[in-house]
């Protein structure tokens, strides 16, 4: 039996193949039925929480790594920009939050997540590199700027030279 481990990575292969999160669609690649997914999501929209919850804990556990637990704002900043950039990025993470009916409740539990993870700042050179950082996850979802890793990295060197303003 599948465990809700198994139903969320089911469910992010069901964005990975292009395909709309469904209850059916995860019960079909989790090798269940409905009703077996429903025993652990009854609606559409608990999944999509659940599933942005276990990639959100994967955002964090990859942050926390490339920060480390004690991390201060600066750090944490920094771990992100060089993930963005530099980590492995899944299509998946941004599929999810394309769902119209769903999108701002998805888009407020991420901004909420996340700024427990980088503060609030609303400094400009914080916030830019807090946009370079995002719009280079949203684009190396896409695949729209393909840049090689010198490039990226490149661009790492160039966001980081404006959080040392904050050191």
């Amino acid at each position: 039996m599948a465990t809700k481990p198994d139903i969320l990575d089911a469910a992010l292969d069901v964005l990975r193949a292009g395909d709309p999160l469904t209850i059916d669609a995860v019960a079909r690649v989790a090798g269940l039925t409905k009703p077996g997914v429903v025993h652990h999501f009854s609606t559409k929209e608990g999944l999509a929480l659940a599933v942005l919850d276990h990639l959100l804990e994967q955002w964090e556990a990859e942050l926390t790594a490339r920060a480390g637990a004690d991390a201060d704002s600066t750090a944490r900043l920094r771990a992100y920009v060089e993930y963005a950039l530099l980590g492995d990025m899944d299509p998946a993470d941004l599929a999810l939050l394309a769902d119209p009916r769903l999108r701002d409740k998805l888009s407020a539990r991420w901004a909420d997540r996340m700024a427990v993870w980088f503060g609030e700042s609303t400094e400009p050179h914080v916030a830019a590199v807090r946009l370079i950082a995002d719009g280079a996850w949203i684009d190396r979802c896409l695949g729209m700027l393909r840049l090689d890793e010198p490039q990226r990295t490149a661009v790492v060197d160039v966001a980081l030279s404006l959080v040392a303003k904050d050191s």
